[in-house]
């Protein structure tokens, strides 16, 4: 694993917080869709299934953040 250290990773969220190790991220910044509030710009979610879509990536954000950690 490369140390990355002040660097933005853009990549498919879940794919690429597997791949970083636990209590290593200060920031999470995030921009999810809104339960198909704006359905036409990220194609939307369920609200009957928002939760569940949501619970698998917070598992891994509280898992990669610091304790310190923020989470935007």
């Amino acid at each position: 694993m490369q140390k990355y250290l002040n660097k933005i990773i853009c990549g498919d969220c879940i794919e690429v917080m597997k791949k970083l190790p636990g209590n290593s991220v200060d920031l999470v910044v995030t921009s999810p869709p809104y339960a198909d509030n704006r359905k036409n710009t990220y194609g939307g979610i369920s609200p009957d299934k928002y939760v569940e879509w949501f619970l698998l990536r917070s598992v891994e954000i509280l898992r990669i953040l610091k304790t310190p950690g923020r989470l935007f």
